[in-house]
């Protein structure tokens, strides 16, 4: 019985250290003429939590965690690589870096911070301003990346 609690006690400890240091991603994006935004915490090595907004003129459209469950990111920032993709009813949100415009920096503490330019098709959010088609959204956004341990 003691074996069994130690054993326990043992493994409560070593998830609460391997969550102690997890933080998701921030990222902000927006559009040339600011209508389009996507802004929000992002799956990261550390943390697949997801609460993004996407921003069209004057509507909203929001992706967790809870609603899209299997929400990804692929980076590779040194290689200029950087992907986000959630899955959602009709048409997936993506952004994709364009990597000639990839400018991170990664410093000793590990904290990676930096801008690029992405491609993004997403469900367009309903607007009273925008346009009112079926059509996904399509945007070229400059984004803010920010993730620290």
């Amino acid at each position: 019985m003691t074996a069994r609690a130690t054993w326990f006690l043992s493994c409560m400890l070593l998830a609460g250290v391997a969550h102690a240091g997890s933080a998701p991603a921030e990222l902000s994006c927006v559009s040339e003429s600011g209508n389009v935004a996507l802004k929000g915490v992002i799956p990261s090595p550390s943390s697949e939590d997801l609460n993004v907004t996407l921003r069209y003129f004057d509507a909203n459209l929001a992706f967790t965690s809870d609603t899209n469950s299997n929400s990804y990111v692929v980076s590779d920032f040194p290689q200029s690589v950087f992907t986000l993709l959630v899955p959602a009813e009709g048409v997936a949100l993506t952004l994709y870096a364009l990597p000639s415009s990839v400018a991170i920096e990664k410093k000793a503490d590990g904290e990676v911070a930096g801008t690029f330019q992405a491609k993004l098709t997403a469900p367009r959010p309903r607007s009273a301003a925008g346009a009112q088609t079926n059509s996904p959204l399509k945007a070229t956004l400059t984004c803010e990346y920010h993730y620290s341990i």
